[in-house]
């Protein structure tokens, strides 16, 4: 079976578990990274897994700093 590159706002709703909706939301923000091609939102896999390590990091270094800050 090939593993799709990109992926539907359903597929990302699924992968996340949150309603699509709130994929739609994020995308239109620009707080998660997709493009539109026509009207559908598409989203890269790879740029998601880089979304999320990003994430991650962010939430690291915010814990790590509140840490030094106490």
């Amino acid at each position: 079976m090939i593993e799709k590159s990109y992926l539907s706002v359903e597929d990302v709703a699924k992968r996340f578990g949150v309603n699509p909706t709130t994929v739609y939301r994020l995308a239109q923000r620009g707080a998660l990274p997709g493009f539109k091609v026509g009207v559908q939102w598409r989203f890269s896999r790879a740029m998601l897994e880089s979304w999320v390590a990003d994430q991650v990091t962010i939430k690291q270094l915010k814990a790590e700093d509140q840490r030094r800050r106490r």
